[in-house]
């Protein structure tokens, strides 16, 4: 296979029009991506290509999903109205949490987080964005790890799909990427790492390693890798919302 079949570089927009079918209901998205590389930037585009999305805005306030203009959401179970527009085939995309800073207000949020991921598999049909991960399942904050792995293992038949996220290429634990059909890698230089990944994900560490070559060229830039081993690997370079 040629350097030019393993791998296609798409402008931003190209490649959220091709997620909006090429991503099916019930696969996840493993996010592997350093401190400011625009994680959330990415994932947050890949949300508006979803009808029915929760974002779990676990630090509270979070500058970039803010700037998606969707409601917040605070109280769980979803009122009526809420039910009935679902119901009726409105798109539903919402922020989880309030904004509160002190300790009673983070643990009211880690609630709400923990009754959303409880109930989002017997629902079905939602795209859970849970990009603070590391904060979701640590002990010391939400705890909720047993929660997200549960989904993750579970979720296909609801057609429940999760976006979550690491923030090292290198030793990346094997259980962020092995229910994942979708791997997401940020700008990076670390090819033995991401070539690890890609084996993961059932791909050469060749081929991985000529995609981060070519990723080098679009600064800030993503590559994705879809588990399905004759699927290109894409770049694509997010743009601010």
């Amino acid at each position: 296979m040629s350097r030019q079949s393993e791998f296609e570089a798409l402008p931003w927009e190209k490649f959220l029009k091709r997620m909006a079918t090429d991503w099916h209901p019930g696969e996840h998205w493993a996010l592997i991506v350093p401190t400011g590389g625009g994680k959330t930037t990415f994932a947050s585009g890949l949300a508006r290509t979803r009808r029915y999305v929760l974002a779990l805005d676990v630090k509270g306030g979070d500058k970039t999903l803010a700037k998606l203009g969707w409601e917040r959401l605070t109280k769980w179970p979803l009122s009526r109205s809420d039910r009935r527009d679902i119901a009726d085939g409105k798109p539903f995309r919402r922020i989880v949490g309030g904004t509160g800073k002190t300790r009673a207000d983070k643990l009211k949020r880690y609630a709400l987080c923990k009754q959303i991921l409880s109930s989002a598999e017997e629902m079905g049909g939602w795209t859970i964005l849970a990009t603070d991960l590391k904060i979701l399942t640590n002990p010391k904050f939400g705890d909720l790890w047993d929660e997200v792995e549960e989904l993750t293992l579970l979720a296909r038949e609801a057609e429940v799909s999760m976006i979550t996220d690491m923030q090292r290429v290198s030793g990346q634990p094997r259980e962020s990427t092995d229910q994942a059909t979708w791997l997401g890698v940020g700008y990076t230089r670390d090819t033995d790492g991401v070539g690890r990944l890609g084996e993961m994900m059932g791909r050469s560490r060749a081929e991985t390693r000529g995609a981060v070559e070519a990723l080098g060229e679009l600064p800030f830039g993503f590559l994705v890798v879809n588990r399905d081993p004759h699927a290109p690997i894409l770049i694509t370079k997010p743009r601010a919302l």
